[in-house]
């Protein structure tokens, strides 16, 4: 009989049941039959009385032997029905036993930029989470095969499949800490493939319990287990996380305004978090450079522009710095405590900005009214113009206008990038945005007019009116303008309606209902800021900072030019960019300044904001099918040398050959 189906004889109970009994029976059946005595002739029968009559004392004895042979005979019985059944006695969920399986492991390594914050029982969390996962690793099963992976904003391979002990302890050595956070979903989903098809697959992820950039809304497919550090070590599953006590400072977000007559100089707006329960003693570094890509960069001496004492209250506040030096392209604010104050997370203590270059403005002013002389237009509005610094005014009369000569496909020729219709009509050429100054109205408006009203800025928010104020000022007339879907009311005549809107669709507009000859505007400093306020709106320059991008995640930047170009990523050289179409694509996990240039010397820079979700103080669960990790490492017993089954049938041919010896040798012998 081939062994490896012998324990399969018996598949259900009433086999069991049924084999039994006819081995039972067959037993009783056998020693219900008197053995056949032997006849043996002897020369003198006397001789043998006394032998017979001592084996008449020993019946009892004799009996005795024969129904310890039977149930002998019985209990090896019983044990071939246990070897053949051994099935049954498995509970059933179980199924046929198979042979172990070699465990296969992706251990994860959380490398955002949380994991620098120097909090944890080695140092920064990564130095803790390196020793834990080499103990971890000391204790596994020598036959554990482990795959080791560094995320973030991506995920790395520093040890791949097969890697031998050593190998490992070396990939540990190799974690470094990025600037970027993390993306729990891509990390996941790359340990599953790496653990498709693998026997006993398991997810270990070691981290400090920081929120991940992007939620885990999907649930893993294998066992996934957490071993924590930092704060979260003794977070026990089903407890609120627990709050990180740590002294820390950190630059959030960064807004500058440069002045409208002098763009070299402006207000610096920085957003400050102070993580301790007191107010601290701080100071703000400002720094300037055109060719500085890094804190290290910004640190020297020759970038730094100013130092400024603050007061930081407890949580996040406001500073506000004015006359900041703005003659450099790219910024930096470094927040540092005045006292010996030891900042856990120093990776969160720079903020960086680029600030927008101001590109010269092709502006055509058209010019109606009888006392305004067309070749030069009104000169308030002319000198508003000539404030703003980079602009090209054209003049034209209302009656040479023609909207279509204007239009914004045609720029090439005529370089027109605003058009400023003062008291000349309503007609905007297509695609070109404009400012409109009317108290006519247009034809088919009905006409409203305030006389001697009180003007005051509705939405002080918007671009176009920061800083504007109309206090003191005069207005013997303004058109009330009638309000469209969409329209933002900017300032009103009190109370009786809207006397500057602004309208954003495809193509920006600005429509005020005054006429500067008939108000006291055109003294007053106002008039200068609203203009230039306008003319960046309009063309989608009113803020002073190039938009920030987010480190870590892919991003898609404008070329202004078609050319070969290279990225420079802060601490690293040169490298080809990768382009698709007019766009430069790139992700980083290095904060600061990032520049692609051009063969043609053309730059494009941009600064890079931490992730919101990287905050020391911020811990949050990994989701409900995450498990802690235990204390050692469960390892599986070790094998029998033999089946059950098999012993069953050793003992068998023990009692067997007991019975012989004893009882069936001197029957047979």
């Amino acid at each position: 009989m081939n062994a490896l189906h012998f324990n399969q004889l018996l598949t259900t109970p009433a086999d069991a049941l049924r084999l039994a009994g006819a081995l039972l029976g067959l037993i009783g059946v056998l020693y219900l039959l008197r053995p056949r005595q032997r006849r043996v002739e002897v020369p003198f029968g006397g001789l043998w009385q006394r032998v017979l009559a001592e084996r008449e004392s020993r019946v009892v004895g004799r009996n005795f032997r024969r129904i310890l042979s039977f149930l002998l005979m019985v209990l090896l019985a019983g044990l071939l029905l246990a070897a053949l059944a051994e099935p049954l006695f498995a509970p059933v969920a179980n199924g046929p036993r198979a042979a172990p399986l070699r465990p296969h492991t992706v251990v994860i390594v959380d490398v955002s930029a949380s994991m620098q914050t120097a909090d944890g029982l080695e140092g920064t969390r990564l130095a803790e989470a390196q020793a834990a996962l080499r103990k971890w690793l000391l204790a596994a099963p020598a036959d554990e095969d482990v795959l080791l992976l560094a995320a973030s904003g991506h995920a790395e391979v520093l040890a791949g499949w097969g890697s031998d002990r050593a190998t490992l302890d070396d990939g540990i050595a190799r974690l470094r800490p990025t600037d970027g956070g993390l993306d729990l979903r891509r990390a996941i989903a790359t340990a599953q493939q790496a653990l498709a098809h693998r026997a006993a697959p398991r997810i270990v992820l070691v981290s400090d319990a920081g929120p991940a950039e992007l939620p885990l809304d999907v649930t893993p497919l294998v066992p996934l287990a957490h071993l924590r550090v930092g704060p979260a070590r003794a977070w026990q599953p089903g407890q609120p996380p627990p709050a990180p006590h740590l002294t820390n400072l950190a630059v959030g977000e960064l807004r500058v305004r440069p002045e409208p007559l002098d763009p070299s100089r402006g207000t610096l707006t920085v957003q400050v978090r102070n993580d301790t329960p007191q107010p601290v003693a701080a100071q703000l570094l400002l720094a300037g450079s055109d060719t500085a890509y890094d804190a290290a960069n910004f640190a020297s001496p020759d970038a730094l522009r100013r130092i400024v004492d603050v007061e930081l209250p407890p949580g996040l506040s406001t500073q506000v710095v004015p006359g900041v030096d703005l003659t450099a392209a790219r910024f930096a604010v470094q927040v540092r405590g005045k006292s010996a104050l030891r900042d856990a997370a120093p990776w969160d203590d720079w903020g960086f900005a680029v600030l927008a270059e101001r590109k010269e403005l092709g502006v055509l002013l058209v010019s109606g009214g009888a006392d305004v002389d067309p070749a030069v237009g009104n000169l308030y509005l002319a000198a508003a113009l000539f404030a703003h610094g980079k602009v090209k005014v054209q003049h034209l009369a209302a009656a040479d206008y023609r909207p279509e000569t204007f239009a914004a496909r045609d720029r090439p020729r005529h370089g027109v990038d605003v058009v400023l219709l003062d008291q000349a009509g309503f007609a905007l050429p297509e695609g070109t945005p404009g400012l409109i100054l009317s108290l006519a109205g247009a034809p088919t408006e009905t006409l409203r007019l305030a006389e001697g009203p009180e003007l005051a800025v509705r939405d002080e928010e918007h671009p176009v009116m920061r800083g504007i104020s109309f206090q003191d000022t005069n207005f013997d007339k303004v058109r009330l303008i009638p309000q469209r879907p969409g329209d933002v009311v900017l300032a009103v005549a009190k109370p009786r309606g809207a006397v500057m809107v602004a309208r954003q669709t495809a193509v920006r507009s600005l429509e005020w209902g005054i006429d500067l000859l008939e108000t006291d505007l055109g003294a007053r400093y106002s008039l200068p800021l609203l203009v230039s306020n306008a003319l960046l709106w309009l063309v989608g320059q009113e803020e002073s900072l190039v938009p920030p991008l987010q480190v870590g995640r892919p991003w898609a930047v404008d070329a202004p030019v078609d050319a070969t170009w290279q990225y420079v990523e802060p601490g690293q050289p040169p490298r080809p960019a990768r382009t698709s179409g007019r766009q430069l694509l790139g992700q980083s996990e290095r904060h600061g300044v990032h520049v692609w240039r051009s063969d043609g010397d053309r730059l494009v820079a941009r600064a890079t904001v931490l992730a919101p979700t990287e905050n020391p103080l911020l811990l949050q669960p990994w989701g409900p099918t995450a498990q802690p990790l235990p204390a050692s490492p469960t390892i599986a017993p070790p094998r029998a040398l033999l089946p059950r089954w098999s012993l069953w049938l050793l003992a068998v041919l023990l009692i067997v050959l007991v019975e012989w010896l004893t009882y069936l040798r001197r029957r047979t012998v």
